[in-house]
């Protein structure tokens, strides 16, 4: 976990890790690129706090993480996500498989407001409660697990993917290598309440994400420009129609996805603008923003 300066919310969210019924099998890792103060762990849990206040970008601060951890599975979690009790149990288990990286299932930790609970939708409505169990082409960022020998595995992809997850995935499906949802697996994910704020925070994300995309696979300047050029009108489509497609058989999501459609399109249009200005300029301050926003922007308290 990378914590940042939020306190209240990184500490419950150490809180809720060191409350694990596999604590005796885990090892908890907390980056802390804070300044005000400092955070405390449950007596006799495994827990190592690093204190990094220097460090300026998200995927710097997740590989030293990586670094200091040593389990043969690696699971990233935000600061503003809170996992069940029997959060890493399930993992464990689910890693028995073949699975390179396995996900979680989400519930929303501040659903008091129809924007966060249209941001939850937004967001990780692939994966929110109830979601489909089973192998899966497609995971979240920055909550989701691997395989320590797979992550390695990536070699000069390694960077973009630890600052995008995406880079990760996409390498896998290239490579053949499975991928899975374990929804027992539950995690509470805090969102923010405006669509500006949620909007701003997923283009700055898929700036991020299509500059490393593109620089890990090598590609050329013309597919740059093409792709640039194509996402911001099919993005949104493919993003809202992938979302509806697993839909079918979540009857419970049914009336959540129809309300949070004007959320979900404005959401969309801003990750795809990020994502093109990505692909056609590159990074530029980008990941600079999402440790701010990820790490140092207050959120709604946890209900």
């Amino acid at each position: 976990m990378v914590a940042g300066d939020c306190r209240e919310r990184a500490q419950h969210a150490l809180d809720r890790l060191c409350a694990q019924t596999a604590l005796a099998e885990i090892e908890i890792v907390v980056v802390d690129l804070g300044s005000k103060g400092t955070l405390s762990a449950s007596a006799g849990a495994p827990v190592e706090i690093l204190a990094e206040p220097n460090i300026e970008h998200w995927a710097d601060a997740r590989r030293i993480g990586l670094t200091r951890s040593s389990g043969p599975v690696v699971a990233f979690v935000e600061e503003h996500c809170f996992t069940d009790p029997h959060w890493a149990e399930r993992l464990i288990a689910a890693h028995e498989g073949p699975w390179a990286s396995v996900g979680y299932g989400f519930l929303n930790a501040n659903p008091e407001t129809y924007v966060s609970r249209a941001a939850m939708v937004t967001d990780y409505g692939l994966w929110l409660d109830p979601a489909q169990r089973g192998p899966t082409a497609f995971l979240p960022g920055n909550n989701v697990s691997y395989k320590r020998e797979a992550l390695m595995s990536l070699g000069d992809r390694l960077d973009g993917a630890l600052a995008s997850d995406f880079v990760a995935h996409e390498a896998f499906r290239e490579r053949g290598l499975p991928m899975f949802v374990e929804p027992s697996a539950l995690a509470s994910h805090m969102n923010f309440t405006t669509v500006w704020e949620t909007g701003w925070t997923n283009y700055v994300w898929c700036r991020a994400m299509a500059a490393q995309r593109a620089d890990a696979a090598g590609w050329s300047r013309a597919r740059r420009v093409g792709q640039g050029v194509l996402t911001p009108a099919s993005a949104p489509v493919f993003r809202v129609a992938r979302l509806a497609r697993t839909l079918r058989q979540r009857r419970p999501l049914w009336r959540p996805f129809a309300a949070s459609l004007p959320v979900l399109v404005a959401v969309s249009l801003f990750a795809a603008c990020g994502e093109a200005t990505g692909y056609l300029r590159g990074a530029g301050r980008a990941e600079e923003q999402l440790k701010r926003w990820e790490l140092d922007v207050e959120r709604v308290p946890v209900a």
